[in-house]
């Protein structure tokens, strides 16, 4: 009986991180393998267990940090990052109602007030957020 559920923990923890973009099985598929040798050695039960969890919790405390240092791809640095706490300049009047927009860093935005507060043509404002694609801004005195 173990022999089936070894070999079923093994081929769906594999077939898991087969179509995820990011580890989240191999531990246990590492697990599985070790416990199945444990059953192919005659181990019983208990036994068996325990290396899947010990094999597991070790694969699990030895890979993710470095697969997460060395699987991490260079971020580029886009607009959405770029604007968020910079300062900009209301074009268009924003109130509670109605959306404005505000230049920033040489492009003109879409803005909503972060507190409903009403900004006018000319007036400054910080970048707070990016929420689709408007920009959630609150007024500054400059």
């Amino acid at each position: 009986m173990m022999l089936w559920i070894w070999l079923g923990v093994i081929i769906v923890t594999a077939i898991i991180e087969l179509v995820t973009i990011d580890l989240v099985s191999i531990w246990f598929t590492l697990g599985g393998i070790g416990a199945l040798i444990a059953y192919a050695l005659g181990l019983n039960q208990t036994i068996q267990i325990i290396i899947f969890i010990i094999l597991s919790v070790i694969c699990i405390g030895i890979s993710r940090p470095l697969a997460k240092k060395y699987l991490r791809t260079q971020t580029v640095s886009t607009n959405y990052d770029r604007v968020i706490g910079q300062h900009g300049l209301v074009l268009k009047r924003i109130d509670a109602d109605t959306r404005g927009e505000v230049k920033v860093l040489s492009m003109e935005w879409s803005a909503s007030s972060v507190d409903n507060s009403t900004l006018e043509e000319g007036d400054y404002c910080e970048i707070l957020a990016v929420e689709g694609a408007h920009l959630v801004v609150k007024k500054i005195n400059k």
